[in-house]
């Protein structure tokens, strides 16, 4: 990825008190967004949504980056989760060519891919890193003036009253679907009897399968999250799909043991300072975002079972907070251990729980970990 850098014009402030703060409802983003470009702003809008982390960086009004508290993913690694490119063959060419921009050009070049599945995983990595913050409810903000923030997050290129328009549109259909398809999270199957359908639907259609959600479906389509749902709601008005919410015990039985793996693996690889700092963060996440469940001496020791969240929003505070964590891990250790905290869980569950693994998130993607220059653990967790 290109590093951007803030201009050097601007003068940097020291002062840490927001210059602009409040809470999302009488003011929309769509508000602070044409406000802060209207008025040719520089500096760092953050949205805070319990531990759910956003931050905007404008320049003379224009949003030139954006970064979250879960690592966004790069133009390559989207690549690599649609099967458009091997990730050995990432890893490979990453080694080799660490600015995405020429990697990218390099691999159009050599034809390994094509300048449309460039701009098709462009159009997810915005929906991933800003169109998302549009559905957004009960989120502070706070804007700081004159102060950049260019780290663990993406360069934006888009126009930003286009980014803005598009947003609004896709909360304005979602309003639509969201009585099918309340959740990315939700399963759909085939019903009903088979017919012809039109071409545009024929992909979809064929990789409805009553264990892929709406997100795992978008990601093998290769199109955007909002996209795979319009679709999936035309096949539900056809008659052809259903969705069904996830299995709610089944997710319960992943997280708990997804937590108690990284924290025995995190005590065999000597890291016990971190294993009890992780168990320490999931209790405290649980009690700011009404979850039950409850970790100590790294076992779950009270779990979801008889809470009223439903399975989606579940799936999306569990999802959150090992996003959190595995972003952590990244930057504490070198590739093999953060993907070791997984690997041996991975191996040894049941097909099933694999494909949750996977379609969630919480175990990653061969080659998708950054390469970072490592220092000692213990001098990271200082500061």
């Amino acid at each position: 990825m290109s590093e951007t850098r803030p201009d050097p014009t601007v003068e940097h402030t020291v002062d840490d008190t927001p210059d602009l703060e409040g809470r999302l409802g009488a003011f929309t983003l769509s508000d602070l967004l044409q406000m802060l470009g209207y008025t040719h702003k520089t500096g760092t809008l953050t949205l805070i949504q319990g531990w759910n982390t956003r931050t905007i960086t404008f320049e003379q009004g224009r949003i030139t980056y954006v970064a979250a508290g879960s690592r966004l993913p790069t133009l390559p690694e989207l690549l690599v989760r649609a099967g458009r490119l091997p990730a050995r063959k990432l890893e490979e060419l990453s080694a080799e060519e660490s600015d995405e921009g020429r990697l990218l050009t390099r691999l159009v070049r050599e034809e390994k891919i094509t300048a449309e599945e460039i701009q098709r995983c462009r159009e997810q990595q915005l929906e991933i890193a800003i169109y998302t913050l549009f559905l957004w409810r009960n989120c502070r903000f706070a804007f700081r003036a004159n102060v950049c923030q260019y780290e663990d997050g993406i360069p934006i290129t888009v126009d930003s009253l286009q980014l803005v328009l598009e947003g609004t549109r896709r909360v304005d259909e979602w309003i639509q679907l969201s009585p099918v398809i309340p959740s990315v999270s939700m399963i759909f199957r085939k019903r009903g009897p088979v017919r012809p359908l039109p071409v545009e639907l024929a992909t979809m259609y064929e990789l409805v399968d009553g264990q892929r959600d709406v997100a795992t479906i978008a990601r093998e389509a290769g199109w955007t999250q909002f996209e795979t749902a319009r679709a999936l709601y035309q096949l539900h008005q056809l008659g052809m799909v259903e969705a069904v919410p996830p299995n709610r015990a089944k997710i319960i039985e992943l997280f708990t043991l997804a937590v108690e793996s990284i924290y025995l693996k995190l005590v065999l690889y000597d890291y016990p300072r971190v294993a009890l700092e992780f168990e320490q963060q999931l209790n405290r996440f649980a009690r700011q975002h009404g979850l039950r469940v409850r970790m100590a001496a790294g076992r779950v020791i009270k779990t979801d079972r008889e809470t009223r969240l439903s399975s989606t929003e579940l799936i999306d505070l569990y999802k959150l907070f090992i996003a959190i964590q595995n972003n952590k891990f990244q930057k504490l250790f070198d590739p093999t251990i953060a993907r070791g905290l997984m690997e041996g869980l991975y191996r040894h569950v049941d097909p099933e729980l694999q494909q949750m693994l996977r379609m969630y998130e919480f175990y990653q993607i061969e080659g998708l970990f950054p390469r970072r220059v490592q220092r000692p653990v213990e001098q990271r967790l200082e500061q």
